[in-house]
């Protein structure tokens, strides 16, 4: 049986640990050997691997200290696989796999639109992202980008030629045991109104404040009630705003759900407000329960996922009035879920490992 190992940070909550998680885990069932080398084993995701995956703790509390254990490993445990996701680290695993001389193959995986991150802005960073994307990702011996968008935005920003990358979507976990028990769960779910949702971290680029006053006008017109599924640094701050907006009452904060499904099936609507997306998981998780959805059209991954606009509504990044418009006709027309659902299965688990399997021939 082939091993494959992931790198990354560590496994707490975030897109590409969720897809690491979820790939190691199908790995084990289609009969591989898995390691899960992590810089700091630390996170919430730690707990749901299969007990057959091996966690490597490389115990690097910071970048610099990581690529001496790394090649310690490849070195003793000689994966057949690898597949490293964010950047800087995939620069690392990429001149460490070879400079281990093993003979298997090293797989970069990225799953951010780069350029619309605050840290490229810096006109240093950029030069050094391009210079070291176009001098190491050549050694890999696959590029694979979440989505089109990410895929063309490597090629801008990073310098490298769209022919040497491979785009596979981000797998999904498809739920069918939707039950949780989760604080604030049944007060959601007994809500009379119309119910809305937003799922991910409280940061600048899911651009909850567009949200929060899109769902102030909204509520001129429709009794309803918005639960925000997600935890960060902007809590205080967004909960400021719905003071502001004097909707407070109608919105939630639910902290982080482990079962988001549950929360999906049970709301009218979900909503994506980032302006700027690498892929977006959680259109995919509303769907394959049949919960509509309506999204920001950012530069990449929601566009895709809807095949733009034909399985939800997509607005302009910012738009508090479309995107306050869309979430009132989304929650009053009628949709057809076994669509959705039959959409959201183009992303199980089991069909983008096999898109992987064949990245790493």
């Amino acid at each position: 049986m082939k091993k494959i190992a992931f790198f990354l940070p560590d496994l707490r909550c975030g897109g590409a640990e969720k897809v690491a998680l979820l790939l190691a885990n199908e790995f084990i069932q289609q009969g591989f050997n898995v390691d899960m080398v992590l810089s700091k084993a630390q996170g919430e995701f730690l707990s749901e691997l299969n007990s057959q995956i091996r966690v490597v703790d490389l115990k690097a509390d910071r970048i610099r200290y990581v690529f001496k254990p790394l090649l310690k490993y490849f070195k003793s445990e000689k994966p057949d696989v690898v597949l490293v996701s964010m950047w800087p680290l995939t620069l690392l695993a990429v001149v460490a796999f070879k400079s281990a001389k093993l003979s298997g193959s090293v797989v970069v995986s990225d799953h951010t639109t780069f350029s619309q991150a605050p840290l490229m802005q810096k006109r240093s960073m950029r030069w050094f992202f391009k210079y070291s994307l176009s001098l190491v990702y050549p050694f890999a011996n696959a590029i694979v980008a979440v989505s089109d968008g990410v895929a063309d935005d490597l090629c801008g920003l990073g310098g490298l030629k769209r022919r040497s990358i491979t785009v596979i979507s981000n797998p999904v976990e498809i739920n069918t045991d939707l039950c949780t028990e989760e604080e604030g769960y049944r007060n959601w779910k007994s809500h009379s109104g119309k119910k809305i949702i937003a799922v991910g971290a409280l940061k600048k680029e899911k651009d909850y404040p567009s949200l929060l006053e899109a769902f102030s006008l909204l509520l001129k017109k429709e009794d309803a009630y918005l639960t925000i599924l997600g935890q960060g640094d902007l809590l205080t701050d967004l909960k400021a705003l719905a003071i502001k907006l004097e909707i407070a009452d109608r919105v939630s904060f639910a902290g982080f759900s482990r079962k988001p499904s549950a929360w999906l099936a049970s709301s009218d609507l979900l909503v994506l407000s980032s302006n700027c997306e690498g892929f977006g998981n959680v259109l995919i998780e509303a769907m394959s329960v049949g919960t509509p959805v309506v999204s920001t059209d950012c530069q990449s991954g929601p566009k895709e996922i809807l095949e733009n606009g034909k399985y939800g509504i997509l607005v302009p990044v910012g738009d508090v009035s479309a995107l306050a418009q869309a979430m009132c006709k989304s929650i009053n027309d009628k949709h057809d879920e076994n669509a959705l659902k039959s959409r959201a299965a183009d992303f199980s688990v089991d069909k983008i490992a096999k898109q992987y399997i064949e990245a790493f021939k």
